[in-house]
């Protein structure tokens, strides 16, 4: 590692990581991509991953010339989540009938019509939606003309194990087929590295790396087992497989593969149930009678658990659009990545912790109502504290500095919503110890720009290498301000200090600005003292949404929206170029909830527009979208801090409770409110409203509301609403009004009121 240019070396400083690491890194995925360039050169005819042949083949959509290496999927992550509500994994399934268990490890079918293998890089076109949202069903319809094959992919538990169920019907022109059932040695993201596989005759199991990979309900009547001198497709292509039953592969490329005779008559189908756990199993006598004997009852069982999920949670309904369905299913993804306490921001490969994602997501799931599930991420983000009072913000050795902020902010809202001020006292120990690195972590010498800000990190890291990110320190005020909301609404004695120590950081973030404002000649701000406006602005617009850090009328926040914006949205999606090179599905959100936070309407339904038709059939999103393609590009999918930013949005683009008074439709896009809006159990700060509606029609606008405000009396509560129509007839039933200002009415109510605007 010595003989290392001086500028491979300079890089690894300059992104924070050990030179020999860095190198070894880059080494073996240079060395990765060779190998599968050369596999796919000397033998194209295999069976490929659809995402794969897409990127190579100059006719594909996302074609990217080889010499790139383009052998992972970065246009084409499109695909769909299910799992258990106490899971660890979750299933991944990917349009293209490829089926991801165990994190890594996938299997598709293959059809033989007795003279010709179709496979799905290859052959057909795709379908795949949601049963119903909310729930963990997914259908996968594969159109191949002659045949068709339809997929139903449940989850159940059996005896505390998770199991992918998937039910195979083929249908189509009379005749024998052959349907194949195969492991591959890759997933819908990359290639991953398999060195034994094999089939296990007692139950017909496939078994990976002596684990059990998957069952099925049938006998086969073909097996076989492959490793990278000859591919399983290469004998199914004549009908038959070769009959080994374990193989190994030092290079990984180990696979095996079921053979099923499927007879098509001229009145009936051909049906396979497939078993396959999603949790690590070793092949064992007591684990395969497991998995064989999960049923129908299983999932019926699991049904009735996501049921009492959906009955208590947010909802809406809006005319003539699926926001409701996405507001289900976002919530659905998102209890599905929580562990029982740890969450995860992606199924795949974000499976991991991290407290950015985590804070989020935790937070909207106690917006969502499920605060039980909150409060168990709650304490895991406390747990992770380490001597010094840091947040240790993801399970290996990367320092991000807006770790601390989030974990107060996520703590202080549960909190707010909760008022388990019990809960707050026994974790108050760890919260100290957290807001005293914040103290004493801050640059104290240097560069003018620099001083009380936070130390260079890898902050949200597509912001680039390490710098004095301007994202720490919005989140740091954020977390401070937050709680000492919370602190002072209890006379607690540290709430002083904590506003004194949030005033601290305001200061030195807003005289960084000011003094990189004027060295740069500009009037708005850069993600950093050390950057030009580049495309992490994208996080400079948390100035406004989610830290709201500055006030909102101070003129640096409303021309940093515009300037960020005018550089750096293309066809109504925020686009991260320097990092990414995607759009950013969270960061358009966290865009249309700035603009909303401002009242802009007209731009919150730009971004919502994109947001909505960028989601995926199964209604989540990459983290970054390809600009190719448009569909997923960047990340995991579906992503859990999109579908947390999308649930907030929607709530408070219904009710914001973010200012001193809650503000109903503050925001709201004008062509929602004519299509009708109906809300129920929005957990806000003040209670949990049961149900607000909203509807509007030519010059009229008519709100219904059951719920709390903020309280002013015994039993009478404030609101305002923020209409669009401007008031020259009210009529209140069940309230009292006043007219603050164009637009905005103060109501007073006891609970429950309907209130008529009408305009000139």
């Amino acid at each position: 590692m010595r003989h290392v240019s001086k500028r491979f070396e300079y890089a690894a400083v300059m992104w924070g990581r050990d030179v020999d690491e860095f190198i070894r890194t880059a080494l073996n995925g240079f060395g990765n991509s060779m190998f599968i360039m050369g596999l796919y050169y000397r033998r194209p005819n295999w069976a490929w991953p659809r995402w794969l042949r897409q990127q190579l083949e100059p006719g594909g959509r996302g074609f990217e010339p080889a010499q790139l290496m383009p052998f992972r999927n970065i246009h084409f992550k499109d695909w769909g989540m299910i799992g258990s509500i106490q899971g660890v994994n979750e299933a991944v399934i990917d349009p293209s009938m490829l089926f991801v268990t165990r994190r890594n490890i996938a299997f598709e079918t293959w059809v033989y019509d007795g003279s010709r293998l179709y496979t799905p890089g290859s052959h057909g076109s795709f379908r795949q939606y949601l049963e119903r949202p909310g729930y963990p069903a997914i259908v996968n319809e594969w159109d191949l003309g002659p045949v068709r094959l339809v997929a139903r992919s449940m989850v159940a538990n059996r005896s505390g194990v998770d199991v992918l169920l998937v039910d195979f019907r083929l249908t189509g022109l009379p005749g024998n087929y052959v349907v194949y059932l195969v492991t591959r040695p890759y997933n819908v993201d990359h290639f991953i590295e398999v060195n034994r596989a094999g089939i296990e005759g007692d139950g017909w199991f496939i078994t990976v790396n002596d684990e059990l990979a998957l069952t099925t309900d049938r006998e086969p009547t073909q097996f076989g087992s492959y490793g990278v001198s000859r591919d399983a497709s290469e004998d199914a292509s004549l009908g038959r497989l070769n009959s080994e039953l374990y193989v190994s592969d030092d290079l990984g490329w180990a696979h095996a593969a079921l053979g099923f005779n499927a007879i098509i008559n001229s009145d009936n189908e051909w049906r396979l149930r497939v078993k396959a756990p999603l949790d690590p199993l070793r092949n064992t006598s007591h684990n395969r009678l497991l998995v064989r004997s999960t049923g129908d009852s299983d999932v019926n069982a699991e049904l009735r658990n996501w049921d009492s999920i959906n009955d208590r949670e947010f909802s809406i309904s809006v005319g003539g659009s699926f926001i409701g369905d996405i507001i289900r299913q976002s919530i659905a993804n998102l209890v599905m990545l929580w562990d029982g306490g740890s969450i995860t921001p992606g199924p795949l490969i974000y499976h991991l912790f991290w407290i950015r994602d985590g804070s989020y997501m935790a937070t909207a799931l106690s917006m969502s109502n499920l605060t039980d599930m909150g409060r168990a991420v709650i304490e895991e983000l406390l747990r992770r504290v380490d001597p010094s009072g840091y947040f240790k913000a993801i399970d290996f050795e990367i320092r991000e500095y807006d770790a601390n902020g989030q974990v107060l902010w996520a703590v202080s809202k549960y909190v707010q919503f909760t008022k388990d001020y019990d809960l707050l006292k026994r974790w108050y120990s760890v919260i100290r110890r957290g807001i005293e690195w914040l103290e004493v972590n801050r640059e104290m010498t240097g560069d003018e720009s620099v001083k009380g800000l936070l130390p260079p990190s890898w902050s949200a890291e597509d912001t680039g290498p390490m710098d004095h990110h301007y994202w720490d320190d919005m989140w740091a005020i954020a977390g401070l301000r937050e709680l000492n909301k919370v602190l002072r609404g209890i006379n607690h004695e540290d709430h002083e200090w904590i506003e004194k120590l949030r005033g601290e950081f305001t200061d030195a973030l807003i005289n960084s600005i000011n003094v990189v404002r004027a060295r740069l000649g500009i009037d708005y701000i850069v993600p950093a003292p050390e950057r030009v406006a580049d495309s992490a602005m994208t996080r400079a617009i948390a100035v406004a949404w989610p830290t709201m850090a500055l006030p909102l009328d101070n003129p640096l926040v409303k021309r940093t929206l515009e300037v960020t914006e005018g550089l750096y949205t293309l066809n109504g999606g925020v686009v991260n170029i320097h990092q990414w090179g995607t759009y950013g599905s969270y960061l358009t959100m966290n865009l249309a909830h700035s603009w909303a936070l401002l009242g802009d309407r007209g731009r919150v339904d730009r971004y919502l527009t994109w947001v909505i038709e960028h989601v995926s059939p199964t209604h989540g999103w990459a983290e970054g979208n390809s600009v190719i393609t448009e569909g997923g590009g960047q990340g995991d999918a579906p992503h859990g801090w999109a579908a947390a930013d999308f649930i907030m949005l929607i709530r408070d683009l219904i009710i914001n409770d973010s200012f001193e008074t809650p503000v109903l439709l503050k925001g709201m896009p004008t062509d929602l409110l004519r299509r009708g809006i109906t809300a129920s159990n929005a957990l806000t700060i003040y209670g949990l409203v049961r149900n607000v509606s909203a509807s509007m029609s030519n010059r009229e606008l008519v709100v219904s509301y059951d719920g709390p405000g903020k309280p002013i009396s015994d039993g009478q509560y404030e609101l305002l609403i923020d209409s669009p129509v401007i008031p020259k007839e009210v009529h209140c039933d069940g309230c009292k009004y006043d007219v603050v200002s164009e637009g905005i009415i103060r109501i007073t109510h006891s609970g429950k009121f309907i209130i008529k605007i009408t305009s000139p």
